[in-house]
């Protein structure tokens, strides 16, 4: 490193616009992946966030939970099931409703479960649901100006629904979650005749080890699904997140090049010091050990410059951009970049190894 360390020194101007680049592109991984999981939660978060590991859909609607049909009354035969630790209702409704009895309406995503059921999230603020006109609703919704006790109509006869609490991390594509008692959505929607009322899903807990049993005492008409394969196939969440994955890949990539050819230019540039080095006995594993050292160095002082400016940049953001950065998400991100600036100066590695101290100083020479 002494070597490296003094190159650095000598050379400020030229390892600076190599840094300023690292921290460039490493700040543009760290914000497009932080827009990436953003966008995910933005778009699904509800389902990333259920309180279940695998639903029930109707068969034949490619996983898609919006599309599926089940009769509501076929959730008690499978709750009957053995091996089925607990199991709730959900419906899913798109729709608007309206806010302070004006004409404002806000577009959000209705999901009828039980209310005591295991699918209501934990309470962040404000009381639980209930059957009484008491709803939950996610605090993204607080950037609208509603508050707790605030009333929202919905439905075909514009039913009262009274805001109990705040739940986070709570939405579906890209809309606010409002969750409500299947009961009282029945009512707003005008659905009187239980023996007609239908479900989305039915969500299932157990052990996994009774996933084929359980598969085989279902209807022909249903299937079972995880909660993973539900989320890949949301409206638009697979093409979101592969659009931004690939760009995410070509960055790791550009940076490789884009090293790989600083480094290979800046050791050219030092052939004939490098053969004066090896002539007065320095060992070729010295000189790859002190570049290695310089790339690693240079890196992670990047690498820590571009977490700053991205988390300088994130609190520059507004709150409606969906933004989200994880320890562990950058620590990952970090060890790619490493990665990518190391392999990237294999080529200059290689150009240290076969360089002749002979004919490099009589280069210099002429």
């Amino acid at each position: 490193m002494f070597l490296a360390l003094r190159e650095l020194k000598y050379a400020k101007l030229r390892y600076a616009l190599i840094g300023l680049i690292m921290v460039l592109i490493a700040g543009l991984i760290f914000i497009i992946s932080g827009l990436t999981k953003g966008l995910a939660a933005d778009n699904a978060s509800s389902i990333q966030n259920l309180q279940a590991d695998y639903l029930v859909l109707e068969d034949s609607i490619e996983q898609q939970l919006n599309r599926s049909s089940i009769p509501a009354l076929a959730g008690d035969d499978i709750k009957n099931i053995d091996g089925v630790k607990d199991a709730s209702p959900l419906t899913l409704q798109m729709m608007s409703v309206g806010f302070h009895g004006s004409e404002q309406k806000l577009d959000v995503a209705m999901f009828a479960t039980e209310a005591n059921g295991m699918l209501v999230p934990p309470v962040a603020e404000g009381n639980g649901l209930d059957q009484d006109n008491g709803i939950l609703i996610d605090s993204s919704l607080k950037r609208e100006g509603v508050k707790i006790g605030d009333t929202l109509t919905a439905g075909n006869n514009n039913t009262e629904l009274i805001v109990k609490g705040f739940v986070e991390g709570q939405r579906y594509s890209h809309t606010p979650v409002v969750f409500i008692s299947e009961e009282i959505f029945y009512q707003m929607m005008g659905n009187n005749d239980d023996s007609a009322n239908m479900v989305n899903a039915i969500a299932l807990n157990f052990d996994e080890t009774n996933g084929d049993a359980i598969q085989s005492k279902l209807s022909d008409d249903f299937v079972l699904t995880s909660k993973e394969e539900v989320l890949t196939n949301v409206p638009s969440y697979s093409q979101e997140q592969a659009s931004l994955t690939m760009m995410i890949v070509f960055l790791f990539v550009i940076s490789s090049f884009v090293l790989a050819a600083f480094f290979y230019v800046i050791t050219l540039q030092k052939r004939d010091q490098f053969g004066v080095l090896k002539a007065l006995g320095a060992r070729t594993m010295y000189l790859i050990r002190s570049l290695v050292g310089q790339v690693l160095f240079l890196s992670v002082i990047c690498i820590g410059l571009g977490i700053l400016v991205t988390y300088g940049i994130k609190l520059a953001l507004p709150a409606g951009i969906p933004f989200q950065l994880t320890a562990e998400g950058m620590m990952q991100y970090s060890l790619l970049i490493l990665t990518m600036a190391v392999i990237g100066s294999l080529l200059s590695l290689f150009q240290i190894a076969k360089i002749d101290p002979v004919e490099a100083i009589e280069g210099g020479a002429n």
